[in-house]
């Protein structure tokens, strides 16, 4: 189907010069820093791309309250037989491609509405999105979290080091 078949898209009003440094809600603008507001302009599940400057390259994905510049576009996704994350990990995957092939040039890339109805999005069962989502989500944290890839992976690297120091350091004794 096409993304302007399952979902409602649009934009935000909000200007850059209204990010705070401390906000009560997420702000997000045309870049992969989320700045904050203390206003909210939406409160829904949404995939956020850029609608110029970055655009394929910058992807948020948002549950709840939060505000949106007036250049980049939301995404909610309104059929129930397409799980928002989903369709988020492939857009990140796939929409670049798409929008190269697609995308107006002039002194600054930008996409329009018409080109993000047409985009195509395969719609497998809930089952195999759910699976997909489940995977990718469990990736993401191991590379991304850095609460649970990191210290996981500098604890395997104690346990390596400790083991070759322990092996190298093993002399026998000769009676």
């Amino acid at each position: 189907m096409s993304l302007g078949e399952i979902a409602t898209i649009g934009t935000g009003s909000s200007n850059t010069n209204e990010a705070l440094k401390e906000g009560k809600y997420p702000f997000f603008v045309r870049s992969p820093e989320v700045r904050r507001k203390n206003e909210y302009e939406f409160d829904e599940t949404a995939i956020i791309i850029a609608g110029d400057g970055d655009v394929g390259k910058v992807f948020h994905y948002v549950e709840g309250k939060y505000a949106l510049h007036q250049r980049a576009y939301r995404i909610r996704i309104d059929n129930v037989n397409v799980i928002p994350k989903f369709f988020f990990y492939y857009m990140k995957s796939a929409f670049l491609s798409y929008i190269r092939k697609t995308m107006f040039q002039g002194s600054v890339l930008s996409i329009r509405r018409p080109m993000l109805n047409a985009f195509e999005i395969p719609i497998p069962s809930i089952e195999v999105q759910n699976k997909i989502v489940g995977i990718l989500d469990r990736f993401d944290a191991l590379c991304n979290d850095l609460c649970i890839g990191l210290p996981a992976e500098i604890n395997a690297r104690q346990k390596q080091y400790e083991y070759y120091r322990d092996q190298l350091l093993a002399f026998k004794k000769n009676d």
